[in-house]
């Protein structure tokens, strides 16, 4: 599915996620954490997490990079058990991630695995602030994060990551709603 770039509207609910995995394919990789941030109108109406038990062994530089452990999802729920609430949160949401490629492939394959369809329109932070913010050498979230201000103090945790790119996107929809943007990317 293609990411959009939708004209700003106030009443409609965008859905920030951040997953952490135990690793970088999502074919062979798992979730290990899911991190939820609704934002509407520019403000965050709802959070969701969830850690989530991936089945599999955390490789120890993923561990080293996230914190989280094996001993850490050992009795979390898995993907399976946390699916409905996942959907339930989204609602009618625009699914937001920043390098949304990555969080809706994890997502998508997820859901497929448990025989469930996975399709939302989708927005990147990632590539809005290239197009709104032009010039910055680098567009990690790190990197942002530190030029704009926004307090990252757990970086590589779903939902300290979540919260860091809604704030992204409220100030890439702030840019939008004064340019009245429309254009399909």
């Amino acid at each position: 599915m293609k990411a959009f770039d939708y004209r700003f509207d106030p009443e409609q609910d965008y859905v920030v996620v951040d997953i952490e995995t135990t690793g970088s394919w999502s074919n062979g990789d798992r979730i290990t954490e899911i991190g939820a941030v609704k934002v509407r109108n520019h403000c965050v109406v709802d959070e969701w997490h969830s850690l989530v038990n991936p089945q599999r062994s955390i490789p120890a530089k993923i561990v080293q990079l996230t914190g989280i452990t094996n001993e850490m999802v050992g009795d979390a729920p898995v993907f399976a058990e946390v699916a409905d609430r996942f959907m339930e949160f989204m609602g009618d949401g625009i699914f937001v991630a920043h390098n949304v490629s990555f969080d809706y492939g994890f997502m998508a394959y997820e859901f497929e695995r448990i025989a469930r369809r996975f399709r939302f329109p989708k927005l990147c932070t990632c590539a809005g602030m290239r197009r709104r913010y032009p010039g910055h050498k680098s567009y990690g979230l790190g990197k942002l994060c530190e030029i704009y201000g926004i307090s990252l103090d757990n970086h590589h945790r779903a939902l300290c990551d979540a919260r860091a790119s809604a704030q992204l996107l409220n100030l890439i929809n702030k840019k939008r709603s004064e340019e009245g943007y429309r254009e399909a990317a």
